[in-house]
């Protein structure tokens, strides 16, 4: 049975394998990322259902390898009847190639819809086998709260950096309280938070890239561009001293903070940035360099609201 502790400290995120939101990659290419990455010893991978060809190239890539892999059930709209719900996982299932879901998270995406018999559901489908674990993602506090009420929740997948630190608020005592870790991603905001943008005084956006519709929008609710070049020359030079880059500084950062269970990073076929990835949390700052930059970042950067907020 898998487990929390079955989590490797980095998980790849495979979104960037829906080729209607990211450009398409052959599949013999994905296979040779993703050897690199079992190779490394990280062999956990993230998808959901609604991320294009992602469950099924991971199911085809991924049959019989000693691996896990999370998925997630997103809910828009209406509350799903019974039915629907097993549909979906059914679905899953037959896409990934499993006899059961090592973790299921689940993101519904409208708070003022009832979401108490989908629960209920779910809860009834980890009794059946089918489901090892559930967790959610971009919960509000509010729903974590009530989601507990119907079933077990092992993990919560959340935005969460030196820009982004809204977990911490509510979130993150609510998570500790109940054992509930924490799975970042966006944790090098799309990559703002690397070497590439260090002297960069206005960021051209990528039309392929996630940072040109989501990170882009996120740095300008936590207070704009200036703040970010102002932490990147800090991360820089905490970096130099370690001699790491930025972004496994800003990756380390976020490992040690409290309740952080992993970091989703995502795929990348770069053999040299899979390594840097892995090598970024097989160390650590020390702990005034820490709460250096959890200093800097409480006075660069605004964090209002509870999770996932403003992106509803």
């Amino acid at each position: 049975m898998s487990s929390q502790s079955d989590l490797t400290p980095l998980i790849v995120g495979c979104w960037q394998l829906d080729d209607r939101s990211w450009k398409p990659i052959p599949e013999p290419t994905i296979e040779r990322a993703i050897d690199t990455y079992l190779a490394r010893g990280i062999n956990c991978f993230d998808t959901a259902d609604i991320y294009g060809r992602s469950e099924q190239v991971l199911g085809r890539l991924l049959k019989g390898r000693d691996c896990k892999i999370l998925t997630k059930a997103v809910f828009f709209g209406s509350v799903p009847s019974p039915n629907q719900i097993r549909s979906k996982i059914e679905n899953s299932l037959r896409n990934l190639q499993r006899d059961r879901l090592d973790l299921v998270q689940i993101h519904w995406h409208n708070p003022a819809l009832d979401f108490a018999s989908t629960f209920v559901a779910f809860n009834e489908l980890i009794e059946q086998g089918k489901i090892v674990q559930l967790g959610v993602t971009n919960f509000n506090t509010l729903m974590l709260e009530r989601a507990l009420q119907f079933a077990p929740i092992q993990t919560h997948q959340v935005q969460y950096s030196l820009i982004d630190r809204r977990v911490e608020a509510a979130m993150r005592p609510l998570c500790l309280a109940h054992n509930i870790r924490l799975l970042t991603y966006g944790s090098l905001a799309g990559g703002f938070l690397s070497q590439k943008f260090l002297e960069v005084k206005a960021p051209q956006l990528a039309p392929d890239h996630a940072r040109s519709f989501y990170y882009s929008s996120m740095i300008r609710a936590h207070g704009g561009w200036s703040p970010v070049l102002e932490l990147l020359n800090l991360l820089n030079e905490i970096a130099q001293k370690n001699q790491k880059t930025i972004a496994q500084v800003a990756l380390n950062w976020v490992k040690q903070q409290q309740g952080v269970k992993s970091i989703i990073s995502g795929l990348t076929l770069d053999r040299v940035q899979i390594q840097q990835n892995v090598e970024a949390l097989t160390w650590k700052l020390d702990s005034a360099e820490v709460q250096r930059l959890s200093a800097r970042s409480s006075e660069l950067f605004q964090q209002t609201g509870d999770i996932y907020s403003y992106e509803r």
